[in-house]
């Protein structure tokens, strides 16, 4: 029987949504809480809090505690997924815990601490979008891990041709022919059968996201995209922990882009993701930092039982 009721916000970065919880507001079992809250058929409803746009449930519930004493402000973040579990990192779900912390305190530049390492963010002066230093992306196989001596390139892998790279959390990533408005294209694939066989392939100790990506421009000498003559790449992931395709997933974006440019698929640092919940812009400097770049938007907030069971 729950004792109290706990506040919530709702929001989502480029479709990938979040349930925020100030973590000062005692929440028993979190894995109990996300299982029950980001269900995508019997979780928490938008209408029941006024919310006009928005899916039922989440991708997952970040427990959040700012530290204000810091400059800039720091923020601990955990993220619990709709399975129960943790995930190290997530890039779109730091950038809504930089939007959160913004709405919270105003500032616009933040230091968020997860179990994948602390990363500087920043907020727009008007908290519509995010910037995250993401780490840089590691091909080694003790970093991703797999389960070998040599990095995993290009090898044949459930039935996909992946790579596999850590960007906080590991992913393989598999390059289809066409793009999402491609006959045949990467919207033609069907993810809920292909993933799973590389998401749980022995090859990977801990699991592994699974992307699929194609190219839609290289940079050379096209069109490009609002940020410059970025190339652009068309993304679908399905998520460890969701056990199901995300709208948008941020370590994915970079991922992809990482083994794109590790392939010399594209030119440049500067690359343009398409998940299906909009656009992401990424850096991937050789051997640095990556970031990752894009909108967040608030949903609603409620309050819910604690203890839901």
């Amino acid at each position: 029987m729950s004792t109290h009721a706990v506040p919530i916000t709702k929001y989502h970065g480029t479709g990938n949504d979040f349930l925020v919880v100030d973590a000062t507001h005692g929440v028993g079992d979190r894995a109990a809480f996300a299982r029950t809250y980001c269900d995508r058929e019997t979780g928490i409803d938008p209408a029941t809090y006024g919310g006009s746009e928005g899916r039922r449930g989440a991708d997952g519930v970040l427990f959040l505690s700012i530290e204000e004493r810091y400059r800039p402000t720091r923020v601990v973040m955990t993220l619990v997924q709709p399975d129960g579990s943790t995930a190290a990192m997530c890039g779109n779900g730091a950038r809504v815990v930089a939007r959160w912390a913004h709405d919270r305190t105003g500032d616009n530049e933040f230091m968020i601490d997860t179990q994948a390492g602390t990363r500087r963010a920043t907020v727009t002066e008007d908290g519509t979008g995010a910037t995250i230093e993401m780490g840089t992306p590691s091909f080694a196989p003790h970093d991703v891990p797999v389960d070998r001596e040599e990095p995993l390139i290009e090898e044949r892998v459930g039935g996909l041709t992946i790579s596999a790279v850590n960007t906080g959390v590991p992913h393989a990533v598999a390059f289809v022919d066409g793009g999402r408005n491609a006959p045949g294209g990467i919207d033609g694939v069907d993810l809920a059968s292909v993933a799973p066989p590389v998401r749980h392939a022995d090859v990977f100790p801990e699991g592994a996201n699974v992307n699929l990506a194609a190219i839609v421009d290289s940079g050379v000498g096209g069109r490009g995209t609002d940020a410059g003559e970025a190339p652009v790449i068309d993304q679908r992931t399905f998520e460890r922990g969701v056990e199901g395709e995300t709208r948008s997933c941020g370590t994915g974006a970079v991922a992809i882009a990482a083994v794109a440019a590790r392939l010399g698929l594209i030119q440049g640092e500067r690359v343009g993701l398409r998940p299906p919940g909009g656009e992401l812009r990424i850096t991937v400097p050789a051997g640095e930092h990556a970031t990752l770049t894009g909108p967040v938007a608030r949903e609603f907030e409620g309050r819910v039982d604690a203890d839901p069971r």
